[in-house]
């Protein structure tokens, strides 16, 4: 269950579950700097926040853009009504993905503040305790053919969900000692009609992305690993 108010020129969106209101300062790094917990992360463009809500660690996340109108709009999206903003497009990702069994974080809370015809937004997720981004477990080891494997089944059973990920790489894989994989930052994800030739494009960026960091960074990944993976996807 989720409750939606407004604060200011900011509108927030958040689960029942805390019986506080967020405030839109809650929303900004530099309220959470001097609290307990509080932790930059490595990941997205602007970098993400570890922070403790109520006792709870949650990962907050402002919306930057990137390329070449990050130079002139780096955090301000043209307002085309709340329901159309980063986060609350989000939001319902994730709800739909949690509703599926996916495993992927719980949103806690959100945030839009529209100045004109700009606005510019942030999101809190539960944080995956446990977890490190594929691309560091792949510096330091090399994975078993099974969770190779596996993780292929996962972006096919999200993909059979209709969900489109829009940025599948290996930083937004989530890894844990178990070898159990989680998926995150659903930005500008989108919620296609059907199964078509549409999934195929994310599997090549992230075949692209993988290949990219593994000759920056040597990981421990070959081509029978992507073939692996495959293998799950199609089985």
């Amino acid at each position: 269950m989720t409750r939606e108010f407004k604060s200011s020129k900011c509108f927030i969106l958040q689960s029942q579950e805390f019986v506080h209101e967020f405030s839109a300062e809650q929303f900004k790094a530099a309220y959470w700097q001097h609290q307990p917990g509080h932790q930059a992360t490595m990941g997205g463009r602007g970098g993400s926040y570890l922070i403790d809500v109520d006792g709870r660690k949650a990962v907050l996340r402002r919306y930057r853009r990137g390329g070449f109108v990050s130079k002139l709009f780096s955090d301000q999206y043209l307002w085309l009504g709340k329901s159309l903003t980063r986060p609350w497009r989000e939001w319902n990702i994730l709800q739909r993905a949690l509703k599926a069994g996916l495993p992927v974080p719980e949103p806690i809370a959100a945030c839009a503040c529209r100045t004109s015809v700009w606005y510019r937004a942030a999101l809190i997720t539960a944080y995956l305790e446990g977890t490190e981004m594929l691309t560091q477990r792949l510096q330091r080891e090399k994975l078993p053919s099974d969770a190779w494997h596996r993780l292929g089944l996962l972006i096919k059973r999200m993909h059979a969900e209709g969900i489109r990920h829009a940025d599948l790489n290996s930083d937004n894989v989530l890894i844990d000692s178990e070898n159990r994989f989680y998926l995150i930052d659903f930005d500008k994800a989108r919620v296609m009609n059907q199964i078509d030739d549409w999934q195929w494009q994310p599997l090549y960026r992230f075949q692209r992305s993988i290949d990219k960091r593994n000759r920056k960074l040597n990981l421990n990944y070959g081509e029978d690993d992507w073939q692996l993976l495959m293998d799950g996807y199609q089985s």
